[in-house]
């Protein structure tokens, strides 16, 4: 059984580009803001860190592959 692949040259599709202006009040950031732990209150806030708790959800903890 012989197959006959014949190959027909296509068209080629120049890639296009689209570009939209749009006029909005708010900027897009450049870079992150500077982090401020605790805010920037007079006193500043403070910041804890709490111990994990242990959470038993039961059968639903339990993963089956």
């Amino acid at each position: 059984m012989v197959k006959n692949n014949k190959h027909k040259k296509q068209q080629y599709l120049a890639p296009t580009i689209a570009v939209f202006d749009i006029v909005e009040n708010n900027y897009l950031l450049a870079a992150s803001p500077n982090a401020r732990p605790g805010g920037d209150g007079k006193p500043a806030g403070n910041i804890t860190i709490e111990q994990p708790r242990y959470d038993d959800g039961g059968d639903s903890d339990n993963l089956e592959g």
